[in-house]
């Protein structure tokens, strides 16, 4: 009977033993964003408050805010759209502000779109919830777009898919400049829209059940962010570990960088918000006509703890405050006379010990510096101090450098060419023109070693009492290595400019190689096949005619026969050229194959190509050639085409021209005959 009491107790006390389940809406999926809830549960915040908690990644098209308000989830993380979701009446509660500015911006394709204003009419990649950016949109009266629904994937905007998307400025950015994509980011705040943003949050009945469980559960998130602040590297470990490999580890490490950003942890405690700044937001959205005038989100703001006084404790304050206001008078008096000398006594304590700090950081500045540090006197034109890092840059000592004049330690190039410089901003300060206090030049140096080095200098002109320059401070960084590796560009460029010029060249001559006949120089038959075709199409287009002409030298294996192939060629050359003597601009000559040439002449009429052709002809039957100890002669057979009469498409026409040459080949040779139909 003991042991069954005994049990008994141990199943009555075994719910307070038992951990709280809950589960915690997030409205993304597992990365540096949600950090603080991952070191809570890993560091046993959570447990020690008393909670086992489940960490739910967002569906696609889900919102957190549904998600807790049916009940589906306890708590969940939501940003600016609760204050929308408050006024319009629903029970949600922000328990702690996480991120104290938000970070989601616009992302576009910056050779496409310049402005906000181009998004007008576009495609735009937002989430239902990501209510900001529809109130920054309104705001820069961009109304008429295509809402696409997210895929939470950048290869959308990098392929073209859409023209803007919404993004995390911690998340999407890093992503885009790794594959080198040419962004620009919008963002709300750059038009006065100030949300926060990832906020913890909760529905008004858990509250209302249970305060101080709800206290407990952001007292643990938000210790667990303090501390994943701290360890960003061991928290993207835990991550990748036990969560997500969605991200590699310097994508979680960025975004955590700019997520410490945008919470200021060092200016505002984790979780901090105000009722004045819900309010602003809620009256954001009301300007926009996203709510109505003089919005309603009381009870939006978690208070951390009850604000309820006794009544007697204003009487008790009020009494206090009496007294001690009448003590206070009586020590005053004393108080003043002695404060007065100890204001005295700190002041200058605090002034001697800011002074000694001050002159040991320049000096430590100076000393450590990898640029030459140096003052210079106007009247004298010598060097009151140089820093240590000269001996580094030009080999000289300290002592050395300093007993050089300013002619020394310049070329004398460089030495002119400051001379007129300092003369020039002198001058300028002379007359009051205060933006010639500065300047910067690139100069040479001899180094100790005989060589030159070359050094960027910015000086600055120091002013007496009177506002009158009466020395020059400067700082030089020897930038011989870049002025060297910029030679060396240059002689690159230099000679890739060469080499394309080459290959210009190249190309034009393989160009003219496939479009030329080696021999004669006259075009070959498919550049022939390309123009009649192009020609053949703006005659029909426009209405002119085009007439072809066929020429074949008669009896041309006779002359390679008796005399030789050279002086079959040697004839063939003397014909091309006496036929580009004589042809118009716009005639097209080429060598057809062997020993037959087509003239190709647009705008021709028929009748006046045939007495072309006959022209040709007859100079044709009157050249000489001199061969060796002979002299040649011959003579051409010529067919004549036109379009539209003989053909209207290219073989229709090289047809008709050829049948007309078979026929004066036929016929005698030494003759031009124009193409009928009866020749078929």
């Amino acid at each position: 009977m003991r042991l069954f009491f005994f049990l008994l107790s141990l199943l009555a006390l075994a719910p307070a033993w038992a951990l709280e389940k809950v589960v915690l809406q997030l409205n993304w999926k597992h990365q540096f964003q949600f950090a603080g809830y991952y070191a809570a549960i890993d560091k046993g915040y959570f447990r020690d408050a008393g909670f086992e908690v489940t960490l739910r990644e967002l569906g696609q098209g889900g919102d957190p805010v549904d998600s807790v308000l049916a009940g589906q989830a306890d708590f969940g993380v939501a940003a600016s759209e609760l204050a929308l979701h408050r006024a319009r009446g629903k029970p949600v509660v922000a328990l702690a502000a996480i991120v104290q500015h938000s970070p989601l911006i616009l992302l576009v394709n910056r050779r496409k779109v310049s402005s906000v204003d181009a998004l007008e009419g576009s495609r735009i990649m937002l989430a239902s919830h990501e209510t900001e950016l529809f109130a920054y949109l309104r705001r820069e009266e961009v109304r008429q777009y295509t809402t696409v629904p997210h895929s939470f994937d950048t290869r959308d905007l990098i392929e073209g898919r859409v023209d803007a998307m919404s993004g995390y400025v911690t998340d999407e950015p890093y992503l885009l400049r790794k594959a080198g994509f040419p962004y620009l980011v919008f963002s709300p705040s750059a038009v006065g829209i100030n949300f926060y943003g990832d906020t913890l949050f909760t529905a008004e009945s858990r509250i209302k059940s249970s305060r101080e469980r709800v206290d407990a559960f952001r007292a643990a998130a938000v210790k667990g962010w303090q501390y994943a602040l701290a360890h960003p590297e061991e928290i993207a470990d835990l991550i990748l570990n036990s969560y997500s490999r969605r991200h590699e580890r310097a994508h979680l490490l960025y975004e955590a960088n700019e997520l410490k950003r945008l919470m200021q942890p060092d200016l505002v405690e984790i979780g901090q918000q105000s009722d004045s700044r819900w309010q602003q937001i809620a009256e954001t959205y009301a300007e926009l006509g996203m709510l109505p005038q003089k919005p309603n989100i009381g009870g939006l703001v978690f208070e951390t703890e009850e604000r309820k006084l006794p009544a007697w404790i204003g009487y008790a304050l009020a009494g206090g405050l009496f007294l001690i206001l009448a003590v206070g008078a009586a020590a005053f008096y004393f108080a003043r006379l002695n404060l007065r000398l100890n204001r005295e006594v700190i002041s200058r304590r605090v002034f001697e010990r800011a002074l000694r700090t001050s002159e040991e950081r320049y000096r430590q500045l100076a000393e450590f510096s990898k640029d030459v540090i140096w003052t210079l006197d106007l009247n004298s034109m010598r060097f009151t101090y140089i820093s240590p890092a000269v001996e580094k840059v030009r080999g000289l000592t300290v002592d050395e450098a300093s007993r050089q004049t300013l002619a020394d330690a310049l070329t004398p190039e460089s030495y002119d060419k400051v001379r007129v410089i300092m003369a020039d901003h002198l001058g300028r300060l002379a007359k009051g023109d205060l933006t010639a206090l500065s300047a910067t030049a690139e100069i040479e140096q001899p180094h100790k070693d005989g060589h030159t080095i070359h050094a960027e200098v910015v000086g600055s002109f120091l002013l007496d009492a009177e506002n009158k320059p009466h020395a020059l401070l400067g700082i030089s960084r020897d930038i011989s290595d870049r002025h060297k590796a910029a030679r060396k560009l240059q002689e690159a460029n230099d000679k890739l400019r060469k080499q394309l010029e080459e290959i210009e060249q190249l190309q034009v001559a393989l160009k003219e190689q496939a479009i030329r006949d080696s021999l004669t120089g006259c075009f070959n038959r498919r550049y022939l096949d390309e123009t009649l075709e192009r020609e053949l199409s703006r005659s029909r287009r426009e209405g002119y005619p085009l007439s072809l002409v066929i020429l074949d030298l008669d009896h041309f294996k006779q002359i390679n026969d008796t005399y030789g192939h050279l002086a079959g060629d040697r004839a063939l050359m003397v014909l091309a050229e006496t036929l580009r003597a004589d042809i118009r601009h716009e005639d097209v000559l080429c060598r057809y194959g062997g020993e037959e040439f087509v003239i190709l002449m647009p705008r021709m009429p028929l009748a006046k190509a045939v007495e072309r052709a006959e022209s040709w002809r007859r100079t044709i039957e009157a050249i000489r050639v001199s061969f060796g100890n002979f002299e040649l002669s011959f003579t051409a057979s010529a067919g004549v085409a036109a379009y539209p009469d003989h053909g209207k498409m290219p073989d229709e026409l090289t047809h008709a021209a050829d049948t007309a040459l078979y026929v004066a080949k036929n016929t005698g040779r030494n003759r031009v005959v124009e193409y009928s139909p009866e020749q078929e």
